[in-house]
């Protein structure tokens, strides 16, 4: 039977038994009762609302090595946010960690309506591409990570199939496989021969495509594609928007009891630096601000849609930044074999004399999705200089993440 519910009364008990001195002190009926009221006030609850529906999601890690062969990852380590910006509560989950089991799969629920960030880490190769979903139905349908080698590559993916009807591929009709270049190249016979080592019995590759210029850490992975520039410069978001708190957006940035930018700003930088989380950023930026220009303007250009664009977070832009070289002689080989498809816009560079040369007629700042305050996001400039600003107009580049299963 339900029984009243009285909060005063529990957290007395709970004060109580917090404050025991001795075991002996803790009677069985203090414990019985707040284990009691606990379960009737849950109760009363899933009662009244309902019981909560949730999405079971299972996540697969595969791995990639550097001979271009494949394989289903028994190391690797899940990592989890879940989180919601909109209704009552918001909540912003403490991350978790979960490890494949001997299948290689991880498994969680979350429930409808929220949303989940979702990546994994191998030892000795890079993180996953970072992927945002919304908790929706009963089961999805298992989302597939994959962990490469560290480095600036040239991507993209190679489709093996089979003219046997009765191969057993479960709801696929091939087997996409990421492949991985030191430099462009659009040659079916390279990437034919890169990848026939992983060929299985009965199979053929039947097709290919290629990508963007992938950045690839052990704690991040993310593609630059073309077109991910923007023309125009714009602020990071419209007057209405300025000064908005965002559910669940933690602020990185020097303040300390003592005040405002008493702490140390390096510090600061340094755990901007860190934050790799930018499509997760992204997601709660759009989904809790109406105006956000920077991130509305990545989520509307359209490039491929087995792509997932994002404003990247401070980190993301710095290790673009630090990676600009590589980056730019695969993006000058892209456009040398198509300009009109690779539309890139190189980074700022040195000459042979240690000058700057601004390529696309300006110097350059980048806006990033980590937040410094309610007025202010952390950019990063063409020097690899990062700070905090407010409603200046700045520069985007936009990253992305892509998926095979189609």
């Amino acid at each position: 039977m339900k029984q009243d519910w009285k909060p005063e009364e529990l957290r007395a008990t709970a004060a109580e038994i917090r404050g025991a001195v001795m075991p002996k002190s803790i009677t069985p009926e203090m414990v019985g009762g707040m284990l009691a009221g606990l379960t009737e006030a849950v109760a009363e609850v899933v009662e009244t609302l309902g019981e909560i529906p949730r999405e079971h999601v299972r996540v697969r890690v595969n791995t990639l090595d550097s001979e271009g062969l494949t394989a289903c990852s028994t190391d690797a380590t899940v990592y989890v946010d879940i989180f919601t910006t909109k209704g009552y509560p918001a909540v912003n989950m403490p991350r978790k960690e979960i490890k494949v089991n001997g299948d290689g799969i991880a498994e969680f629920d979350v429930p409808h309506g929220f949303q989940f960030a979702v990546y994994a880490k191998h030892p000795g190769l890079s993180a996953s591409f970072q992927w945002v979903h919304t908790a929706a139905i009963g089961e999805r349908p298992i989302i597939v990570l994959w962990c490469v080698p560290v480095g600036v590559w040239w991507f993209g993916a190679i489709f093996h199939g089979t003219e046997d009807e009765d191969m057993d591929w479960g709801d696929e009709l091939y087997r996409p496989v990421p492949y991985l270049f030191d430099h462009f190249t659009d040659d079916w016979d390279e990437i034919e021969a890169r990848a026939t080592p992983d060929l299985r019995p009965g199979e053929n590759s039947m097709d290919y495509y290629n990508y963007g210029i992938m950045v690839a850490t052990a704690d991040t992975c993310f593609v630059i594609a073309p077109n991910s520039f923007s023309v125009e410069r714009m602020a990071w978001s419209n007057s209405r928007a300025y000064g908005m708190y965002i559910p669940g957006m933690e602020h990185i940035n020097h303040y300390t009891e003592a005040g405002k930018w008493q702490g140390d700003y390096a510090e600061a930088q340094n755990r901007a630096r860190a934050d790799m989380d930018g499509n997760m950023n992204t997601a709660k930026i759009l989904r809790a601000v109406n105006g956000a220009l920077a991130a509305e303007w990545v989520g509307s250009v359209v490039y491929d849609y087995s792509e997932n664009r994002w404003l990247p977070s401070a980190g993301q832009v710095y290790l673009i930044w630090l990676n600009r070289t590589a980056i730019n002689r695969l993006m000058q080989e892209a456009m040398n074999s198509d300009a009109e498809t690779w539309a890139y816009a190189l980074l700022p560079y040195q000459n042979d004399k240690g000058q700057w040369q601004n390529p696309n007629g300006h110097y350059e700042y980048w806006w990033t999705s980590t937040v410094f305050d309610d007025c202010c996001s952390w950019v990063v400039n063409s020097y690899g200089y990062i700070t905090d600003t407010s409603d200046d107009s700045y520069d985007v580049r936009a990253v992305s993440a892509f998926h095979f299963e189609y």
